[in-house]
């Protein structure tokens, strides 16, 4: 497993204490867990996100992680970069592998990110008593996205 590092850690401390937060707001509204993404970008601001999930458009769900750069590009820039993502994944018990971020995310943490992009994906299981992050694995955005489409720019 990879090590983190000093702001990875932070935005890990970051998300697990926002997942509880979150959820236990959802759950106050008879909501239910949800995927949530935190970034940090390339100034040091982290930004949040959760999964929106539209039962009667399936097409207008948005993920997590599209949410979070989202909110990255409204608080900032276009310019902005994601440094590091971690997407936090309700699990029913541990699993031998985290989700990591779909295609369509994966394309737009290589738009707004680099190859180099951290992404740090944490399961999260709710208990009688509260919320525990048993495990998380951390991944180079290069290494999940080897052959990113990047569009050739006419001049």
């Amino acid at each position: 497993m990879l090590h983190l590092t000093p702001s990875e850690q932070k935005l890990l401390n970051h998300a697990k204490k926002q997942v509880v937060k979150y959820n236990k707001i959802r759950h106050a509204r008879s909501g239910i867990d949800t995927l949530y993404a935190f970034v940090v970008s390339d100034s040091g601001k982290i930004h949040d996100g959760g999964c929106l999930e539209v039962d009667s458009i399936s097409h207008a769900s948005v993920c997590g992680e599209r949410h979070a750069i989202a909110n990255m590009v409204l608080a900032e820039s276009y310019q902005a970069k994601v440094k590091t993502v971690v997407v936090a994944d309700p699990v029913p018990k541990v699993q031998k592998d985290s989700s990591t971020p779909c295609g369509t995310c994966r394309a737009l943490l290589w738009e707004f990110g680099t190859p180099q992009t951290t992404v740090i994906c944490l399961q999260y299981i709710q208990k009688p008593n509260g919320w525990i992050f048993p495990k998380w694995q951390k991944f180079i955005l290069k290494d999940l996205y080897p052959h990113a489409y990047q569009p050739v720019k006419w001049e």
